[in-house]
């Protein structure tokens, strides 16, 4: 059995040379919320020697004098070119299963899988304009040290195949530190034991490896020999919470703007629970005072019935936020977390509950909200209780048109 990993390439600033070609070769940072912190670079830009995570104000002069082009986060776009990239992968392979934003592993078992490789490599530069990197092995493991052969290395034009022949002497460089699965804490504790490489780690004892690394560690030394110890997950594991949280793009301090905020972010959640087909048991909702580092408050509200109703959810985050509400302080940031997810089609009802009419219109009404928004845009049909102009949103100066998922964003092609 083979499995191949298929990367994204510095995927945000990939999405964003798609509709920008003039960007094609030049150095690119992306911003966190609010435009604070860079939690993307291009090639180009990690050259200049500009680090992950560092504040942007940190970086201004540099930034300026090499021309470095500057974006906002654009999740909208991210997360649609994801989807496409994903639709791309399922299309052509028999089993996917999808990693993280930019990566994802196939069932890889063809006749020339190299051939193979480079041909899916092309299909997805051609119908969605994001090039990738793709490693292939015996097991995940060692497919994640083949896809970062193959994306370092420019003599293998994306696509690396980590056999039997090779692996001895691809380990043997490979830092141990870098292999899939080993944290800095195990990294560093592993190099005081001599252990330095990927082939150190492959060749040390079991024993040894099980008393300080415990079973998930020796799967990562199985799987290092070529033995597949983390199967192909045709199906994701079902959330056990769902997360809506966003820091304000400037202090607010009235309880208005706090109702506004808490309940776009219920709304959203709520949008998201019914996409996996789940309802919530409970929910958490937070603030956070401005500066940070003066902490916040919050409060968990369990519901009478599981529930994924979106005006029942904000009645209870903004019964929660009057609740954790302080006059006189500031706040810089606030959050809705549905807990206790469970199976829109089995769930233990309220045995004095009569609801079932109203629970099928409920469920109608928002059937016909989320058709309706992903038809015509996102939000393109929301909640009073959200707000209109939305003071409070998180900045975004530089974020580039949501050119995919907006009629009004949609990038317009010119001829003289």
């Amino acid at each position: 059995m083979l499995l191949a990993l298929v990367d994204c390439n510095n995927f945000y600033a990939s999405c964003e040379r798609v509709f920008n070609p003039l960007l094609e070769g030049k150095p690119i940072v992306i911003l966190s919320n609010n435009d604070g912190c860079i939690i993307a670079r291009s090639n180009e830009a990690k050259a200049l020697g500009i680090p992950m995570g560092a504040p942007l104000f940190e970086y201004r002069e540099l930034i300026k004098k090499h021309g470095v082009v500057v974006c906002s986060s654009n999740y909208a776009l991210y997360g649609d070119m994801s989807q496409r990239v994903m639709e791309v992968l399922e299309m052509n392979t028999p089993e996917v299963q999808v990693y993280s934003i930019d990566e994802s592993f196939l069932d890889f078992d063809v006749p020339n899988p190299i051939q193979e490789a480079k041909s899916l490599r092309a299909t997805i530069k051609q119908w969605t304009g994001i090039p990738v990197s793709i490693g292939i092995a015996k097991t995940k493991t060692l497919a994640k040290v083949a896809n970062h052969i193959a994306k370092k290395n420019p003599e293998f034009c994306g696509v690396f195949y980590l056999d039997e022949k090779n692996s001895t002497s691809i380990l043997q460089k490979f830092p141990v530190e870098d292999v899939w699965g080993i944290g800095r804490r195990y990294a560093e504790k592993l190099i005081k034991q001599g252990i330095k490489t990927a082939l150190d780690l492959r060749d040390t004892d079991d024993t040894w490896i099980k008393k300080h690394m415990t079973v998930v560690g020796l799967r990562t030394v199985w799987e290092l020999r070529g033995t597949s110890c983390i199967p192909l997950e045709e199906a994701p594991s079902a959330k056990q919470s769902i997360t809506s949280s966003r820091a304000f793009g400037r202090p607010i301090t009235e309880l208005d703007e706090l109702y506004e905020s808490v309940a776009s972010y219920a709304a959203r959640a709520a949008e998201k629970a019914r996409k996996e087909k789940r309802l919530a048991s409970s929910m958490f909702v937070f603030f956070v005072f401005h500066p940070f580092r003066s902490g916040g408050n919050n409060v968990k509200i369990i519901f009478p019935e599981p529930t994924s109703y979106t005006p029942e959810i904000i009645h209870y985050a903004k019964l929660a936020a009057h609740e954790i509400y302080r006059s006189g302080h500031s706040y810089r940031k606030a959050g809705v977390i549905l807990e206790g997810l469970v199976d829109e089609n089995s769930y233990q009802r309220d045995l004095f509950a009569n609801k079932g009419p109203l629970q099928e219109k409920q469920k109608q009404a928002m059937a016909l909200l989320d058709k309706m928004n992903r038809g015509f845009g996102h939000k393109t049909i929301h909640m009073a209780a959200e707000g209109l102009k939305k003071t409070w949103l998180m900045k975004q100066e530089q974020r580039s048109p949501r050119y995919t998922t907006r009629w009004d964003e949609i990038p317009i092609v010119k001829t003289k």
